[in-house]
């Protein structure tokens, strides 16, 4: 039998119409799970991340409610994609102790949605320069019982726009055990760490100039591009071509993929331009890749660089010439990279870490939901 037209519509519809509650079910079911798993009489805090497992959700919202686990917490992450009315249905059957909200990137992250628990406001960038998140971020401000902030100048953003418990919390990222190679065996490649790098243009001509003045005395240079995907414009890499130098843009990669494009690398370049507003709440997140891998990092003396950057943990200097004169050096000794590369690892286990991070963020929640002798004692 031959179906007639009309018919074959009709029957798409219907598959489409099962198949999206089905689909919706099947995302809900495990989280569920999770929770009739986790019953206990330790406090229990929900996470509502703006994406999946990448960026800085992955480090912010993922690892922290993992680093939090062993710290007392019963720790769920709500699936991004599940809708409000199935997250609004959820809460109610899990009654938290608290709500860790990632910013405004997520449509249906807004305090309004969510009555009951304690909301506590996780924001890492300066979304507030953003002209479509000013509002949702601004709002939220004077609905939640406390923010952790990526930075100080978040920090002191939050607090002006009228936040209360307001606390500078580091990413960061839990450090790797795969074999990292001796500095002394790499190449002269240098990195540029920075998702979506042709955003980011005040930074992207300082590395050309940096790269394209250590490539006149040290002929031979790679520069390495990174988060590069699918519609990108190749010829934003070409505007770092130069004498002595060639250029490469990687893929966007999974994080453990990711960290292995440093495993070849001699510099890492970490510039920040304050006079973009957005990169003025800047703080370690591109950073942290160079410190997991032993890469020494010449860094912009902004942000949050000078909390952390000691001498021999890093170059540290908005002039260009410190740069260039510091890579000859450090491009000329691998032991002088090996050092510094190692003694900034070392800092960022103990400053740095997913531990690091949770801990703060532990501090932060149990104050929020005044858990803390129960949880410690």
């Amino acid at each position: 039998m031959v179906m007639s037209r009309p018919f074959v519509p009709a029957v798409t519809q219907a598959l489409k119409s099962f198949a999206g509650p089905a689909f919706a079910l099947a995302r809900e079911l495990p989280l569920r799970a999770d929770l009739a798993r986790l019953k206990g009489e330790r406090p229990l805090a929900v996470f509502l991340p703006c994406e999946g497992r990448t960026g800085a959700a992955l480090l912010r919202i993922y690892a922290v409610a993992e680093g939090l686990r062993p710290l007392g917490w019963r720790c769920l992450v709500v699936p991004p994609k599940m809708t409000l009315s199935q997250r609004q249905r959820f809460l109610t059957q899990a009654d938290p102790d608290v709500l860790v909200m990632q910013g405004a990137r997520h449509a249906l992250n807004r305090p309004c949605f969510y009555a009951g628990a304690p909301i506590v406001y996780d924001m890492d960038d300066a979304d507030f320069h953003l002209p479509h998140l000013i509002e949702p971020v601004r709002a939220a401000m004077h609905h939640v019982e406390a923010v952790a902030a990526g930075s100080r100048y978040i920090a002191d953003w939050c607090r002006k726009a009228g936040a209360k418990g307001v606390e500078v919390v580091w990413t960061g990222a839990a450090p790797s055990a795969r074999f990292r190679p001796p500095q002394e065996d790499r190449p002269p490649v240098i990195a540029w760490a920075q998702t979506r790098p042709q955003a980011h243009l005040r930074e992207a001509e300082l590395v050309r100039e940096v790269t394209t003045r250590l490539a006149a005395r040290r002929p031979g240079l790679t520069l390495r591009l990174y988060d590069r995907q699918k519609g990108d414009a190749p010829d934003f890499a070409a505007r770092f071509n130069a004498p002595g130098l060639s250029v490469e843009w990687v893929k966007k990669a999974i994080y453990s993929d990711y960290l292995s494009l440093f495993d070849d690398v001699s510099l890492g370049l970490a510039p920040l331009c304050p006079e973009d507003p957005f990169s003025r709440g800047k703080s370690f997140g591109k950073v942290l890749a160079y410190f997991d891998r032993e890469v020494p990092v010449l860094a912009s003396e902004a942000g949050e660089h000078g909390a952390f950057f000691r001498p021999g943990l890093g170059v540290l200097s908005n002039d260009p010439q410190v740069w260039v004169d510091e890579g000859v050096r450090l491009l000329d000794n691998g032991a002088a990279r090996a050092g510094m590369a190692a003694a900034a690892r070392s800092a960022f286990e103990v400053q740095l870490s997913q531990a690091a991070a949770a801990a703060r963020m532990d501090r932060l929640l149990c104050r929020v939901v005044g858990k803390a002798q129960s949880l410690h004692a």
